[in-house]
């Protein structure tokens, strides 16, 4: 039952980051193209959103998923060598996920971020605090490490 609930805390975490980190790249995109006068509505706004899931949430969440493969488990290893709490520790993994992962993305791509929404400073932030939230959704899903008894 434990795998289970891991696998299912992992996938949901994925989902999570990927539905808040295409939402938040949309939302600085269309603030973006507003800013140099395109008008742009309620209703387009939101089809842009909901292309950008369809379009990017996937092979975003290629990425993701990749980076909270390694990031999760690291976390749940510091987690029981560090004395915090188990919440900071995975919305720690989670955050510093999202920094590493869009770094060396823009470095893979010849200095192009992308992420559209993450070149500027708020963007970048904004999806690492989506990973953040993600590491703790990942928390609260997954129970905390039995300690072993030691004989």
């Amino acid at each position: 039952m434990t795998i289970i609930r891991l696998i299912l805390g992992y996938l949901a975490a994925v989902l999570i980051m990927v539905a808040l980190g295409v939402i938040a790249q949309s939302l600085f995109v269309l603030s973006g193209l507003k800013a140099v006068g395109a008008a742009i509505g309620l209703m387009e706004g939101v089809a842009m959103i909901v292309d950008d899931l369809m379009g990017l949430g996937p092979n975003y969440a290629i990425f993701i998923a990749l980076g909270f493969a390694i990031a999760l488990p690291v976390a749940a290893l510091a987690g029981r060598l560090l004395p915090a709490p188990r919440a900071l520790v995975f919305a720690a993994a989670g955050l510093v996920c999202m920094l590493v992962m869009l770094t060396l993305m823009k470095e893979v791509f010849f200095g192009v971020q992308i992420i559209a929404g993450a070149r500027s400073l708020p963007g970048f932030w904004t999806q690492a605090i989506a990973g953040a939230l993600a590491g703790l959704a990942f928390t609260a899903l997954t129970p905390p490490a039995r300690r072993r008894k030691s004989t």
